[in-house]
């Protein structure tokens, strides 16, 4: 199955708007997290195989999800509605989504990038070698310049859970070797 590319997944959500008005869809709201946040809004990453988000009225849009997978050969699940389960419940509630497109149909929001850089220092603690380089991206983008900064903003979305040993030493070691710069922010995005 392919792996999608900005392009690629700004089209696939275009089509989704598309389709949702068409049929009638009305309420759904798709909150974007993980690599596509990242990669629609914040800098030129790697391709990713899937959208992650956080999905309200997701039944409504499921069918028209598969539809466009089956018809571009992308995997069924290119939009899920996995990445809830990693969300804070506890923590800042205020989060600042973004919006990308709202009406009464279907709304598009992303991440904001304190939000991302919890969710990825978390996502760290299980899995090795996957998100050392969009942690080190976050970092700068939220203008850290040290292992306290990340973790004070780690502890706004998910308090009293402090980093393990393991992810806080590759955060020491990212600190180590050094921030990319600022990545450039890539263009608006139009779902019309």
């Amino acid at each position: 199955m392919k792996k999608l590319g900005r392009e690629e997944l700004i089209d696939g959500l275009r089509e989704l708007v598309r389709r949702a008005h068409a049929s009638g869809v009305t309420g759904a709201k798709i909150y974007i997290v993980g690599g596509a946040a990242l990669r629609l809004a914040y800098y030129d990453r790697p391709t990713t195989p899937d959208i992650d988000a956080k999905i309200e009225a997701f039944g409504q849009l499921k069918p028209l999800v598969e539809e466009i997978a089956a018809e571009r050969g992308w995997y069924p699940d290119w939009l899920n509605d996995q990445a809830a389960k990693f969300l804070p419940v506890v923590g800042d509630f205020d989060i600042d989504w973004q919006p990308i497109h709202d009406d009464e149909h279907i709304s598009v929001w992303i991440a904001p990038v304190d939000a991302l850089l919890a969710m990825k220092l978390k996502a760290m603690e299980g899995r090795s070698g996957r998100d050392e380089r969009d942690v080190a991206h976050l970092l700068a983008l939220n203008g850290c310049t040290n292992a306290e900064e990340a973790e004070t903003i780690l502890d706004r979305f998910f308090p009293g859970d402090a980093l393990n040993d393991r992810a806080y030493g590759v955060l020491l070691a990212i600190f180590e070797t050094g921030l990319p710069t600022v990545p450039e922010t890539p263009a608006h995005i139009d779902l019309h």
